[in-house]
């Protein structure tokens, strides 16, 4: 318990650093509580204009497609909040802030994840929420309480399944140093992937946003269930239970290459 206690008092500590640093320019946090909404209430207006003028995607209509899109914006800024650091690593690696990780006497990744508590990503979530609801309200989602845990699980696997994607990334960076170009690929690949129903894209993408890398089942697969559609591959009864359990063994997959990674770290001597 006692060292549970340090470990939190330790985040905590770090979050209010991170959240008074984050204040102190004010103008900066407008100017994200501005672009952010304009961003993604654009690109569902995008959806509603391409699905009006042209036709449905894959025969998802556009209260459906409301609903995924507005989904992968809630896993996305929780993701966002709390794991951001994930995007960055290389340039700890590069500039030496890596090292003070190393130096310390708590674990690592608990630092690396700690250590910035994304405050101004909780404007994310602003539009992710809205948008969200909306779609419910046009699908007619039911609220009873096993569909409500189920969207929380949905989401928590969600963030999980994207957290991973990002420490593996970031991992590559103990190698290579510089990896920005494979996270902004991964940031492109998860928007898409998340915002369409995956089965718009050609069968072998289908199969490997299912298998190797499972971002349908960030939004796409858990969809399927909630709005009674039919996807390409026959996936057992229950398609969003599998978001968190499948959410969990890729963060611990990601762990694991994490930790093989710090045993081949090397300094980039700066």
């Amino acid at each position: 318990m006692a060292t549970i206690r340090h470990y939190y008092s330790v985040a905590t500590c770090f979050a209010r650093l991170a959240i008074q640093r984050q204040l102190e320019y004010p103008l900066f946090l407008f100017s994200w509580l501005l672009m952010i909404p304009i961003q993604y209430f654009s690109g569902i207006w995008m959806l509603k204009i391409i699905v009006d003028r042209f036709q449905p995607l894959g025969g998802w209509d556009f209260p459906e497609l409301a609903f995924i899109y507005g989904l992968g914006l809630l896993s996305h800024g929780i993701m966002v909040v709390l794991f951001i650091n994930t995007w960055h690593i290389d340039g700890m690696v590069i500039d030496g802030a890596f090292d003070r990780l190393l130096l310390r006497p708590m674990n690592v990744f608990f630092q690396l994840i700690a250590s910035y508590f994304n405050f101004i990503g909780l404007i994310d979530l602003i539009p992710g929420m809205v948008i969200f609801i909306y779609g419910c309200h046009l699908v007619g989602f039911d609220w009873t309480m096993m569909n409500i845990i189920k969207i929380i699980l949905v989401i928590i696997g969600g963030v999980l399944i994207r957290a991973s994607l990002f420490i593996t990334l970031g991992t590559i960076a103990f190698w290579t140093k510089r990896n920005a170009s494979m996270v902004g690929f991964a940031l492109s690949m998860l928007e898409r992937g998340t915002m369409y129903p995956l089965s718009i894209f050609p069968y072998m993408i289908q199969l490997l946003f299912t298998f190797l890398v499972p971002i349908g089942f960030i939004t796409f697969y858990p969809s399927i269930e909630f709005l009674g559609k039919s996807g390409e591959f026959g996936m057992p009864t229950s398609i969003a239970l599998w978001t968190p359990i499948i959410g969990i063994l890729c963060f611990w997959l990601s762990q694991r290459i994490f930790k093989f990674g710090l045993r081949n770290y090397e300094s980039a001597g700066s």
